[in-house]
């Protein structure tokens, strides 16, 4: 009977981790809790334009050879330390803090005065995201568009491992030269409506480990022994109880 004991308390203990564990890896685990109208997403977000920037721009109308003189080969430009751009016949062009969209208006503005209907078409080269720490794939990205989230840039580098911690997500972003860094807890459904959800382009993201790193995000071999030990302890009890 005191090995019975011994061995329920084992099980109710296993249970307790794995119940402790599972509520520490579930993401927006307060989402049914919060009203529709409280997760409004910033679907208007669109990234601006920095220094070190790489901008694809080609200009296209019904006359190709009207146009040619506005297209560069290659047709990537490359925004200076103080925030231009030069193009072909309109010179130096202030293109810091402009969103695509409103870089494609000001130079279709341009052009209409010597081409007729032009169409200015801009996208980002080299909109990437570093991710580090305790995800199964750290590296750094190319995102496959200006509007990615922080969950589609997570799942890109194959989700956290279980030994990292979903609420302490490290988002580090240059600002105007300078860094700031927001924390953010994934397990929390708040982020769907953060001015962070958005990425932008050479954004850092660093998962930290748990402290007790129980399950170790590193390799999912750590997760067997409990699950082997677990498994040993309910077929010895059960095997007790029909003897």
């Amino acid at each position: 009977m005191e090995i019975l004991s011994k061995l329920l308390i084992g099980i109710l203990i296993a249970i307790l981790l794995s119940s402790c564990s599972s509520r520490n890896v579930v993401y927006f685990q307060d989402i049914d809790k919060v009203g529709r109208e409280n997760l409004k997403a910033y679907h208007n977000y669109e990234p601006k334009i920095k220094k070190d920037d790489m901008i694809n721009i080609i200009v296209s109308a019904l006359n190709k050879d009207v146009v040619a003189p506005y297209n560069s080969d290659p047709s990537v430009y490359s925004v200076d330390i103080e925030g231009n751009i030069t193009f072909p016949i309109l010179g130096r062009l202030k293109v810091e803090g402009l969103t695509l969209r409103e870089l494609s208006n000001w130079l279709t503005a341009m052009i209409s005065k010597d081409v007729k209907k032009p169409v200015v078409n801009t996208s980002f080269v080299n909109y990437k995201v570093t991710i580090l720490g305790e995800v199964r794939t750290p590296g750094t990205y190319v995102m496959p568009s200006e509007r990615t989230t922080i969950l589609q840039a997570l799942g890109l580098a194959g989700d956290l491992t279980l030994g990292g911690k979903r609420d302490n997500v490290l988002l580090i972003r240059e600002i105007n030269g300078t860094y700031e860094h927001i924390k953010i807890d994934l397990r929390k459904s708040d982020i769907l409506s953060s001015p962070h959800f958005y990425l932008c382009q050479n954004d850092v993201i660093y998962v930290a480990p748990t402290s007790s790193r129980s399950f170790s995000g590193s390799s999912q071999s750590s997760i067997i022994p409990l699950i082997a030990s677990t498994i040993g302890i309910v077929i010895s009890t059960i095997a007790l109880i029909l003897n």
